[in-house]
């Protein structure tokens, strides 16, 4: 099987594939579900700055408490959440990160089910609203597995897969994928199945270009 070239960024191609590799197992590692130690805030806030629980919101003080601490905690136990409750526009998208500092946010989310939640290392994060409430987040993974090439986001891919609790996808399916859209002339989009281990449905979205050069994200049901 021949590799693609790719336009990917200089920086990837300094990455021995050994160090690659363990970058990627550590990631996994990390955002893997922590019950017990999920609950540990950030310390001390102003009042406007979190809930009464301690846990994160989205208006402007929160955002700069978020910013400054870089430790976002989101409670999703008790479903439906509303959007009002964090601050959150009753319809539509708040983007955090990348930070001004190029640093990782620690996100931390709790659910009821499954592990209790997870932890993720992620340089941004996305929550999207609907009808007044919590839908769904996005969730970058570390940026050095959030973009690479074909190769490298498959073993990612299936490096978290257990973590998660989704089928690893099949040797061979982002190469498949880089073809497609050479083919097409535009980037093509995969999905993992959806896994329910941290307590919420997540999957692992992957869109990769002509060029050999894939992108992925956490996505994350609130259901």
């Amino acid at each position: 099987m021949s590799d693609f070239p790719s336009r990917v960024p200089e920086w990837v191609r300094w990455i021995p594939a050994v160090v690659l590799s363990a970058i990627i197992i550590a990631a996994v590692a990390f955002a893997a579900s922590q019950g017990p130690r999920l609950a540990a805030g950030p310390g001390p806030a102003e009042t406007n700055e979190v809930d009464d629980l301690n846990f994160s919101v989205f208006t402007d003080e929160g955002l700069a408490f978020i910013e400054e601490q870089r430790i976002p905690r989101i409670d999703l136990r008790e479903i439906p959440i509303e959007a009002e409750s964090l601050g959150l526009p009753a319809s539509g998208e708040v983007v955090i990160g990348p930070h001004e500092q190029d640093l990782d946010y620690r996100l931390v989310l709790l659910a009821s089910g499954g592990d209790g939640g997870a932890r993720f290392t992620t340089w941004t994060f996305t929550i999207a609203t609907e009808a007044g409430e919590v839908r769904e987040l996005r969730v970058a993974p570390p940026r050095e597995i959030t973009f690479g090439t074909f190769r490298d986001v498959e073993a990612f891919a299936v490096e978290s897969a257990e973590r998660f609790g989704y089928a690893p996808i099949a040797d061979g399916t982002l190469l498949e994928l880089v073809l497609a859209a050479q083919e097409s002339g535009q980037p093509e989009t995969t999905r993992t199945e959806s896994g329910d281990r941290i307590g919420l449905p997540t999957h692992l979205e992957i869109t990769c270009t002509g060029e050999a050069f894939c992108e992925s994200v956490f996505v994350i049901a609130v259901e």
